[in-house]
């Protein structure tokens, strides 16, 4: 007996999005180092970024300081890969800005 499956618009949009696969985890975490600084919060840039690419259900959170008090590290989660982030803050820059130092993808398995 086959199963009826009842889609919405949006998730048939998502189905036939071609953009996130066009895309690997690796070039978006070099997407996302090369954020240039605008003075706008860093999380909200990331955000931003990950949009562009067909991203929808984008999270990010705190996960502490580095070894380094001036590190800050977030976690992101997307509905495909998620990245661990390390910032700092550049207050030689105008506007003063977190810079990304290091970004780690890993992919959902």
């Amino acid at each position: 007996m086959k199963k009826i499956i009842k889609l919405t618009e949006s998730q048939l949009e998502k189905l036939t999005e071609t953009r996130i696969n066009e895309v690997s985890a690796v070039e978006l975490a070099s997407v996302l180092k090369d954020i240039p600084c605008t003075g706008e919060g860093i999380k909200s840039l990331i955000n931003k970024k990950l949009k562009e690419y067909g991203f929808e259900d984008v999270i990010i959170k705190f996960l502490g300081y580095g070894e380094d008090k001036k590190i800050l590290k977030y976690i992101v989660h997307t509905e495909g890969p998620i990245f661990v982030i390390d910032t700092m803050s550049n207050s030689e820059a105008q506007p003063p800005c977190m810079e990304v130092m290091e970004v780690m993808a890993y992919t959902k398995a």
